[in-house]
């Protein structure tokens, strides 16, 4: 008894393999695409707790040298009680909690719709912008 070639295989069976191996993948493209959208969801709540929690600590650490410098009159430290670094550090802080909010209150959608307008608008401005951030941020990074 000789088998055919095509005996027992089913024309479609090539195309029905190939649609469930696609299914299989974009199944699992679009779970990590889920994921990937939950996960950046939670970075502005993130981000706004550590510059709240940097803001914290900037006060939190001033208030401490104030207290240090002035339980030690006449020490060697002068420049921790300079008003000036206290206003300075108190923008910062201020800087700080503020955009803080101001991450929390953001609708990204809206900001992204913004980016967008303005880089169709202005290109060669909005390309200059993004090269010396990432300058900037490179910088920032290697040290």
């Amino acid at each position: 008894m000789e088998r055919s070639d095509n005996e027992g295989i089913s024309p479609n069976a090539e195309i029905d393999r190939t649609t469930r191996d696609d299914g299989g993948v974009s199944g699992r493209v679009k779970s990590i695409a889920t994921s990937v959208k939950q996960k950046a969801s939670t970075i502005p709540a993130l981000l706004a707790d550590g510059l709240e929690a940097g803001a914290e600590k900037l006060r939190q650490q001033r208030l401490s040298t104030n207290a240090e410098s002035a339980a030690t009159p006449g020490s060697s430290v002068t420049v921790a009680n300079d008003s000036s670094i206290s206003a300075v550090t108190d923008t910062l802080a201020s800087g700080m909690q503020s955009s803080a909010e101001w991450l929390r209150d953001a609708d990204l959608d809206k900001l992204k719709s913004g980016v967008e307008k303005q880089v169709k608008e202005h290109p060669a401005r909005s390309l200059l912008v993004a090269l010396g951030a990432g300058y900037l941020i490179g910088k920032a990074l290697r040290r």
